[in-house]
């Protein structure tokens, strides 16, 4: 074990899970370039994850994957009780006091305690009461109390705790980040953040080492998964509601009917939602593919594909979004058909030249001319569009070219 450094301490406090998919994209990966950028910031991760995942036959694995990836950080994998429990701030801050003592951390200087979501920096709150070394950046992803779908007494108890959670995280934070500009200004709107207190906008960033775009890799790809002379739309990820099945298979509908050739890559765990939507459309089983992918495949099957699908419908929880399969889409090469309520990445995405928007609901001639003008650049650019998209990634949505934001702000909430 290396000698402790004498720059800013930080932890990163997570209840995602160990399993969870965006733990290795936006927490993970974030710590491994900050450990290489900055290594003289002593990091420490707490992961608080669920019973359930304790008890997976994997889980030794899975941890030793984790303190691989962040080496020179240390790693506290502590379970949690079901999520929305009763004093359940109460529970992770005393998690967090045992994670502080586990890695290390005494003496009087600064703690940055870097909160993913309102939940964490409600917890760390409660803890500071007892313990004045810390320092609270709030790292907002998105709106709580607009994501729950519970009706009757239960949501409105929900959101009512959502709300009330967020405000406390809020009037807490002494350093903020946020996924977007949008969101930034909505907590704005629902909270009085103390004056003068660093912000930065961050939003979900590609790993760049294992998402980028190879003409050969995609050749490769396309050929083993039998795509030679078909125009490909993919969708890669999960399938939660927000996700919009229904849109997605209604685009691609109307895009199969215009295009003899289309076809459908599906990267995705989870499929059968959109497949079940895309047999109610009428789009037979061989204009379709599934592939279920390790992590470190997704890049290839991405680049086997021609452009990317990231449907969703004009809620609060979308307009303050930063879906990190849109930065993966570009850095593999893929624009985008969107749609325009998609956090800072529509604007963005039209900006740029890496995308079009369509409306939602989907309309069937505004997918196919979307498709159509996106299919059009790709036969006049080829693989130097591709590259083009990759690029412009790179530079705008890489964990490298955007740590040193958060670098600045540890060292600010360390001089405290």
């Amino acid at each position: 074990m290396p000698a402790p450094s004498a720059g800013p301490r930080m932890i990163s406090f997570t209840v995602d899970g160990v399993f969870s998919p965006v733990l290795d994209s936006q927490v993970i990966v974030p710590l491994a370039v900050l450990g290489r950028i900055a290594p003289q910031i002593r990091r420490a991760l707490l992961v608080l994850t669920s019973r359930r995942h304790n008890q997976h036959p994997r889980l030794a694995e899975r941890k030793a994957q984790i303190e691989q990836a962040v080496a020179g950080a240390r790693t506290v994998l502590w379970d949690r009780w079901p999520l929305g429990t009763p004093f359940e701030a109460h529970q992770w801050a005393r998690r967090l006091r045992a994670a502080l003592d586990a890695v290390g951390y005494t003496g009087p200087q600064p703690i940055i305690v870097h909160c993913r979501g309102p939940g964490t920096a409600d917890a760390a709150a409660l803890l500071r009461r007892r313990d004045p070394r810390l320092r609270i950046l709030l790292d907002a992803r998105g709106t709580a109390f607009d994501e729950v779908y519970e009706t009757g007494l239960l949501g409105w108890w929900q959101r009512r705790i959502a709300q009330r959670t967020a405000c406390t995280a809020i009037a807490a934070a002494d350093a903020l980040n946020t996924v977007s500009t949008v969101l930034a200004q909505h907590l704005d709107e629902i909270g009085r953040f103390r004056p003068g207190i660093p912000r930065t906008v961050i939003g979900c960033c590609a790993d760049t080492q294992r998402f980028y775009f190879d003409p050969a890799v995609r050749a490769q790809r396309r050929s083993a998964l039998g795509l030679d002379g078909r125009f490909v739309v993919c969708y890669c990820g999960a399938m939660s509601h927000w996700q919009r099945p229904d849109a997605l298979a209604a685009a691609f509908a109307a895009i199969a009917a215009a295009m003899p050739d289309a076809h459908l890559l599906i990267v995705s765990p989870e499929a059968e939602p959109l497949l079940e939507q895309l047999r109610t459309a009428g789009v037979p089983p061989e204009r379709w593919t599934v592939r279920s992918a390790r992590h470190d495949e997704v890049a290839s099957y991405l680049m086997a594909a021609d452009v990317g699908l990231l449907l969703r419908e004009n809620t609060l929880t979308n307009r303050v979004a930063s879906p990190v399969k849109f930065t993966e889409y570009l850095r593999c090469g893929l624009p985008v058909m969107l749609t325009p309520y998609i956090g800072d990445f529509s604007g963005f995405a039209a900006r740029h030249g890496v995308g079009v928007a369509i409306e939602f609901p989907v309309r069937p001639d505004e997918a196919v001319a979307a498709a159509r003008q996106l299919r059009d650049r790709l036969a006049a650019e080829g693989d130097a569009y591709r590259a083009r998209c990759s690029a412009i990634a790179g530079e705008h949505f890489s964990w490298d070219a955007q740590i040193r934001q958060l670098v600045d702000v540890y060292e600010r909430l360390a001089a405290s």
